[in-house]
């Protein structure tokens, strides 16, 4: 039986919970809207695959409707079985959140004690190392770990552009 549910409904029997539990959490209105559309779907798959138990043939149905609801998309997984309206819906959030990622940038405590032996940094610059043995440099001996490329960027910010 449990090899015939994950054929048909291509989910795992924790995967299928989380689906109950889903649904357990919307609103009457969706739930009777899920229901609806699990009986159009419980003929369709009748016809489909006839040598089904009616239970069986419900419960799979009722399984597709849920996840036709939008389960898969509001769960994170996705472009998978969602429709395009469906994963688009979604697509401001996953562009705030990216942006609110990129401007947060690094935190402001290793800039703080980058720039505490910035003379340092400075002074073996100019004595002409890069900024890879710089950063293996302040690994060793401040513990400071860093890496080449936001040495380069911070050297750009404090010694061309002037601000600290």
């Amino acid at each position: 039986m449990e090899n015939l549910l994950n054929e048909i409904t291509s989910l795992t029997t924790a995967q299928r919970k989380k689906v109950f539990s889903w649904v357990a959490t919307l609103t009457d209105t969706e739930i009777i809207e899920i229901f609806q559309d699990s009986v159009k779907k419980a003929f369709q798959l009748k016809e489909e695959r006839p040598d089904l138990s009616g239970k069986v043939g419900k419960y799979c149905a009722f399984i597709f409707a849920a996840r036709k609801a939008g389960w898969d998309t509001k769960t994170g997984k996705g472009f998978r079985v969602a429709e395009a309206k469906q994963y688009s819906d979604f697509s401001h959030l996953r562009q705030a959140k990216a942006a609110a990622v990129i401007e947060r940038g690094r935190t402001p405590v290793l800039r703080r004690k980058l720039l505490a032996y910035w003379g340092e940094v400075k002074e073996l610059k100019t004595k002409g190392l890069g900024f890879r043995p710089i950063s293996d440099y302040l690994n060793k001996t401040r513990k400071l770990k860093t890496s080449a490329s936001y040495l380069a960027k911070l050297w750009k910010e404090v010694e061309v552009n002037g601000v600290s």
